[in-house]
């Protein structure tokens, strides 16, 4: 009887190992925790540290720049008043952004780079998932800049508005796609139309996932992932109840943190 529980509680680690392994630990608008968001720096360091993949967030300016850069305005991240889509990229691009608490201070100083810096430096051997924080507007721009500069790595597309990831899907149906929601009403009301759409899943916040939501998806062949979790132990419940994309701040912390959970 021994004997077969040790055999049941190796083959459990086992599977639980396995699924982590599958899982994908995405840095939240780079390694953020670290150093100030939607920068070459938190790029660089998520790279650096070991991240398998890192989320962005584009944006449109008045003169049809795709920056990358989170909040329609740019007071909480600058200090500086501005709209982006009123705003031209050669009076914001030398806006500093704002440390966290938790940024290192040597990165001070960082500013808003362009879609196209950030494309040049995804390593052969990583991914960048692209939040698209506009409409449908910023694709054939967006679609310019990723013919040019997308030379190396994968990339994944993410977007709130439905009708605008369904597009980027039709423009790149080889890319993964998923539709982001906050919301347990949305994902439920729309779940017809994402069963019947080219996408590849959904990407919701945490805390409106369970176990039947992740079921009711991934039967239909769809994936699940989420944002924004930094706690191993959440990490781990959403990883036992199928989800396969886990975004966080750390990164590399966080999945070295569930490994050791696990073991």
């Amino acid at each position: 009887m021994k004997k077969v529980t040790l055999i049941f509680l190796a083959l459990l680690f086992f599977i639980n190992l396995t699924a982590q392994e599958q899982v994908v630990f995405v840095g939240h608008r780079g390694v953020s925790y670290l150093a100030p968001e939607n920068t070459l720096a938190s790029y660089e360091l998520a790279w650096k540290l070991g991240a398998e993949a890192a989320e962005c967030d584009i944006m449109l300016t008045k003169d049809k720049k795709v920056i990358v850069f989170h909040d329609k305005k740019g007071k909480r991240l600058t200090g500086q008043d501005f709209i982006v889509k009123e705003a031209v990229y050669e009076d914001i691009k030398s806006f500093p952004i704002k440390l966290k608490e938790t940024n290192l201070k040597k990165f001070e100083g960082q500013t808003i780079p362009l879609l196209s810096d950030l494309l040049q430096l995804i390593p052969e051997d990583r991914t960048l998932v692209i939040e698209i924080k506009t409409g449908v507007e910023i694709l054939p721009y967006m679609q310019e800049i990723i013919s040019e500069y997308w030379k190396s790595g994968k990339i994944t597309f993410i977007a709130f508005d439905f009708e605008t990831i369904l597009e980027t899907k039709k423009l790149y149906p080889e890319i993964p796609c998923y539709y982001l929601s906050a919301f347990g009403h949305d994902i439920k009301k729309k779940f017809k139309e994402i069963i019947a759409s080219d996408l590849d899943g959904v990407n919701l916040r945490h805390q409106i996932i369970s176990e039947k939501l992740v079921k009711n998806y991934t039967d239909e062949g769809k994936e699940v992932w989420c944002w924004t979790v930094n706690d191993p132990s959440d990490a781990k419940q959403l990883i036992n109840i199928g989800v396969v994309g886990i975004t966080t701040d750390r990164p590399v912390w966080l999945q070295e943190a569930v490994i050791n959970q696990m073991e």
